[in-house]
């Protein structure tokens, strides 16, 4: 007959099944958000600043895009082909002296690209997705810690695991080939330190050697993937230096200089070394439209309410987003107004209960500390933000990928306060929420897994494409060129070169690739009657010969009857230069100009050079 326990080894044992339980649950969330974020990663549309990641990821230069000739779509593609002997360092090269991103993602993500490219094969869209789909995966165990640890809860972990893992914002940057699936990643790590660090600090306690190195490398590593991650560390260091002031206060300028702090101090420095580091690249590119194009000029109202009216909505899509695709037919359009009708009744039902839960979590000491750490981080970020939108000028609200920033510590903080609801059972215990316009209660529990539900189904809506569409809509440009053309298609853009780095031709290779992809000429279904051609121009910055020029150039090899559709032009149809060329091109009477998927276009009509007068 085994012993009888003795109450420790029986609280030991239970606890170690507790937490294998708990990991269980966080493997079973990690696979449920892998699941979504890998699924349907051909779905949605290429666009251009996806094509600049693979530009630069597969170690190649966008100015290797042919200019100033007419080509045919195999050379169009050549700078998103990879490249026999190319290397990361080629791809950190090649980005820093034409683009306005650190290193990091594009060097690892060429070692990736490297594992299933070909040399002279066009680079696969869907792995390019992948890299970012692993990362943002990866970021649903690290919240988990973080999340523990910054309340000292399990269930506030598990939870903010499974709202991350359907989240539909994390979603929508996941399955794009860009860098803010690793940089949620590693802003969740650099606040999981945080919070660890600062509850040390509080306890009187100063923060292990292990955690602080940690944190230095781990920051060091998101400014590496991300410039607008010193604004996080920034708001941590608001943090700390709000809880420094109130132990001074308590205790005395000496506390300042206990062991605790010189820890703090150490990672401060360490912190802004790693980012003084890349200042010669920062001044270098400041000043391109790559890091003005948020900056808002005029004075109207507007201007003042959009960036708290975008951010409440980046907010509200953390957790449940309404459908917004391109509606073709009554049936979606009538299933978008469905969907935003119950969004907003979801917020009407949510916003409240998250308040009242904050101030119920902010009851129990754990909790409370919880709040103080990752509120303080919160109210920090808005802060911040709104100094850049107001005091700055540039509406970074504007950009929703940005709250990458601040997002890790939202699901943190909403793990926390579903924890405290998780508890209630039954609509008549206090933990319930309130129905608007009814007298029924939902009990805590309830709130919480409905609040799940509808963030999985939204989350399924994002990957199929029923919401976060592209900006940019190739897919909807290319059919209705060939609609509204009667002659073989040509297509052109105008590339402008800056005197900072300047990447050129994403957003006109972002049309070939999909040509590539859903509508290649050797297929039968494509709607090509014969195979398109392609030309760009370069102006600007080092560039002699007037655009105008370089156009009535290639337009005068025209040989034969032409539909010209030019994109980001900088033409003008009326220039006595293009009407006197051989080969006249006049605005066409189908279609002359307009906006199609974000494509901003001039349609014309040109007679070839083989072509009898008219």
């Amino acid at each position: 007959m085994n012993p009888v326990l003795r109450p420790p080894e029986k609280s030991r044992i239970k606890a170690s099944q507790s937490t294998q339980s708990t990991w269980v649950w966080v493997l079973a969330l990690f696979l449920l958000g892998l699941l979504l974020r890998v699924s349907n990663l051909d779905l949605k549309t290429v666009w251009m600043d996806e094509v600049s990641t693979v530009i630069f990821s597969l170690g190649n230069s966008s100015l290797s895009l042919p200019v100033d000739q007419l080509v045919d779509l195999d050379a169009l593609l050549q700078p998103i082909r990879a490249q026999a002997g190319a290397t990361p360092l080629d791809a950190a090269r090649f980005l820093l002296q034409e683009n306005n991103h650190p290193p990091l993602y594009f060097m690892l993500a060429h070692l990736w690209m490297d594992l299933f490219s070909t040399a002279g094969v066009t680079a696969s869209l869907p792995i390019a997705r992948l890299f970012s789909a692993l990362w943002g995966a990866a970021a649903i165990p690290v919240i988990y810690w973080a999340s523990q640890h910054t309340f000292r809860s399990k269930w506030a972990g598990v939870l903010s695991a499974a709202f991350m893992a359907v989240s539909p914002f994390s979603l929508f940057l996941s399955q794009e080939a860009r860098h803010y699936g690793l940089a949620i990643t590693l802003i969740s790590l650099s606040l999981g330190c945080f919070a660890i660090a600062a509850r040390s600090i509080l306890a009187g306690n100063a923060p292990s050697w292990r955690l602080c190195c940690g944190w230095i490398f781990i920051n060091a590593l998101g400014f590496a993937n991300h410039y607008f991650s010193a604004l996080s560390f920034t708001a941590e260091g608001m943090v700390l230096v709000a809880i420094a002031y109130q132990q001074w206060r308590r205790e005395g300028g000496a506390v300042l200089w206990h062991r605790r702090w010189r820890r703090i101090y150490g990672v401060a420095l360490m912190t802004t070394v790693s980012i003084l580091l890349w200042l010669p690249v920062l001044i270098n590119f400041y000043g391109s439209p790559q890091t003005t194009f948020l900056k808002e000029e005029d004075a109207s109202l507007m201007k003042f309410i959009n960036p708290i009216a975008q951010s409440f909505a980046a907010m509200v899509t953390s957790f449940v987003t309404p459908a917004n695709f391109f509606a073709q037919s009554p049936g979606q359009m009538a299933f978008i107004a469905v969907s935003i009708v119950l969004t907003l009744g979801f917020i009407v039902i949510f916003v409240p209960a998250m308040m009242r839960g904050a101030r119920l979590l902010n009851r129990h000491p754990e909790g409370h500390i919880g709040l103080v750490i990752m509120g303080g981080f919160g109210l920090a970020m808005l802060g911040l933000f709104a100094l850049i939108c107001y005091g700055q000028g540039s509406d970074i609200t504007r950009g929703l990928r940005y709250m990458f920033t601040y997002y890790p510590a939202l699901m943190i903080l909403a793990g926390g306060i579903f924890a405290t609801y998780w508890p209630g059972r039954s609509p008549a215990e206090a933990l319930s929420v309130a129905l608007p316009f009814s007298q029924r209660r939902l009990s805590g529990r309830q709130f919480v897994l409905g609040v799940w539900v509808a963030g999985l189904l939204s989350a399924l809506m994002v990957v199929n494409n029923f919401a976060f569409p592209k900006y940019y809509a190739p897919d909807r440009f290319i059919p209705f060129m060939q609609a509204h053309s009667s002659q073989p298609i040509a297509i052109a853009s105008t590339e402008k070169i800056f005197a900072e780095p300047t990447v050129i031709g994403a957003k006109f290779l972002s049309l070939g690739w999909e040509i590539e992809r859903n509508f290649h000429p050797g297929h039968a279904a494509s709607g090509w009657s014969s195979q398109p051609i392609f030309f760009a121009i370069k102006q600007g910055y080092g560039v002699a010969r007037p655009v105008t020029e370089s156009f009535a150039n290639l337009v005068s090899q025209f040989t034969d009857p032409t539909d010209l559709w030019v994109i980001r032009s900088e033409i003008d149809p009326a220039d006595p230069l293009i009407m006197a060329t051989p080969s006249i091109c006049q605005l066409a009477a189908d279609q002359p100009q307009g906006n199609k998927g974000g494509y901003l276009y001039l349609h014309f009509s040109c007679r070839g050079n083989s072509a009898k007068p008219v």
